[in-house]
């Protein structure tokens, strides 16, 4: 046997394996690396961050899209959100496919599709935008984080904590506690509306025994911001058809339309001299509008008086409720032709003058001086809430009666023919239920699509107004259903 170190049995297999194990080991660590660097040069996929267009062609308000993806295997889907000058105004939901790798086809609205190419290397969208009426134009996205978008997050600072409204607003402000209000729950409502729970929502404005609770912003807006009230409108035309008859510019609700239309009589249709006042506030008019057209009928003025009184009364008045805003738009002429003055001008004379409302606007859609009563009146939230206020204290404002109790008590009852999606109407006023521990109590309600509701709940002797931008993603009423659950368990009765 040759010198040198002893040995021992098994001594040089296992240092074989050890150093087979080593190299497997060293092996594995450079694939992993490889691998790891390999990933970090891959795009990132269209779900990571959000994709923002290009400024819109206007200097003073631009309008901006974002896309948010949801999936992007095969069938693609998400939101995509409407911002005008640091505001997210709409959202809709969208569908669409990834035909290739790089081809990018998604849809939303009413038929409005975005067709193009996806380089997500370089983080970008490029393509065109197609209108259901046969425009286009290009558009590139860019992808960036939430956070980089003015108005996109609800509120810059998350996560939200409970803080007193701010000062200068005219109101009296409490503490939610001095008014039976848990300020957990309050917190914990708000919260929810910061995560979208409501949708799209733009303002809160809240109050309990005529003082001022909470007074919330999202997405861009703030305290000065008109917002358009939509069909809560027509609940203010109520207020002005009160007032009108309280100041004796109306003798009866049960005078004919006619009366205040003689221009139009011969054009009219049989059946026009049955209709009354009243059956134009309770939407019982009995005109022939389709489902279709009871949407697509707008308009002001002397062209709409025209149309609306050619049409065919084909149910007897008063016998048959339907939900449209043309018949509702009359009462414009009534006013003039009783008053002398047009709906805006009596209104800032009579109702918002005396509320203490200085800024609104109630110009778009005006034609030849008569604004459109279905739904443009534009508000600010704090002053939505002291019309609330208004029907609250039956019909009086800070000591005094600017509309009669008598008139606050028959326009928001219930009227016999009427029933909408679980609610009841009445003059222009919806009522609806919320769940109380002693049973349901009634909601005064003043409706505008995309989630304008003034909110009055006499039972709690509190207000709530809000407006926000749920027209297109289905959560018009979302925001009762956070109030009744998370707002409502929390409030003293």
């Amino acid at each position: 046997m040759e010198s040198g170190s002893p040995i021992v049995p098994g001594t040089s297999g296992r240092r074989g394996a050890t150093r087979w194990a080593r190299l497997a080991v060293l092996v594995g660590l450079i694939l992993v690396a490889t691998l790891a660097l390999l990933l970090s040069r891959l795009p990132p996929g269209l779900t990571r961050g959000v994709w923002l267009s290009a400024a819109g062609p206007s200097a003073e308000a631009p309008e901006q899209l974002v896309l948010v993806f949801e999936d992007t295997r095969g069938l693609v889907s998400g939101t995509v959100h409407q911002l005008r000058a640091g505001k997210q105004v709409l959202q809709w939901g969208f569908a669409g496919t990834r035909p290739g790798s790089d081809s990018l086809e998604i849809s939303w609205g009413n038929d409005v599709t975005f067709r193009g190419a996806a380089d997500l290397r370089q983080g970008t969208l490029s393509g065109r935008i197609l209108m259901p009426d046969g425009n286009s134009h290009n558009v590139l996205f860019k992808r960036t984080t939430a956070e980089e978008v003015p108005g996109f997050l609800a509120q810059p600072e998350l996560p939200y904590q409970l803080r007193p409204p701010p000062t200068g607003s005219g109101w009296e402000i409490a503490a939610p506690a001095e008014v039976g209000i848990d300020p957990r729950h309050l917190e914990r409502t708000i919260q929810a509306l910061t995560r979208g729970d409501a949708g799209l929502l733009h303002s809160l404005v809240l109050t309990r025994y005529g003082k001022l609770v909470a007074e919330e912003y999202f997405h861009g807006y703030s305290r000065q911001d008109l917002h358009e009230t939509q069909s809560a409108t027509k609940s203010v035309v109520s207020l002005l058809i009160g007032i009108a008859l309280d100041q004796g510019f109306v003798e009866s609700l049960d005078e004919p339309v006619l009366d205040y239309f003689p221009e139009y009589a011969d054009g009219a249709t049989p059946g026009w001299e049955q209709v009354t006042l009243r059956h134009l506030l309770t939407m019982t008019a009995g005109v022939d509008w389709s489902p279709r057209e009871v949407f697509a009928a707008h308009g002001a003025g002397p062209p709409l008086f025209r149309k609306v009184l050619s049409r065919q009364v084909i149910h007897a008045p008063g016998s048959k409720w339907l939900y449209n805003g043309a018949d509702l738009n009359l009462l414009a002429g009534v006013i003039f032709q009783a008053t002398g003055m047009q709906a805006d001008e009596f209104a800032a004379r009579s109702l918002l003058e005396p509320l203490g409302i200085t800024t609104w606007d109630w110009e778009l859609g005006k034609t030849d001086g008569y604004p459109s009563l279905a739904g443009t009146l534009a508000l600010r939230p704090l002053d939505m809430a002291k019309i609330g206020q208004l029907v609250l204290d039956e019909g009086r404002w800070q000591g005094e009666q600017l509309v009669s109790k008598e008139w606050i008590a028959e326009s928001t009852a219930t009227t016999s023919a009427s029933r909408k999606e679980g609610q009841r109407h009445g003059y222009l006023w919806w009522q609806t239920n919320a769940p109380l521990d002693s049973g349901h109590s009634t909601v005064i309600l003043a409706s505008g699509w995309g989630s304008q509701f003034i909110h009055v709940v006499p039972d709690l002797y509190s207000v709530a107004a809000t407006t926000g931008g749920n027209h297109f993603n289905n959560k018009n009423y979302a925001i009762g259903e956070v109030l009744v659950r998370r707002l409502l368990p929390g409030v003293e009765p």
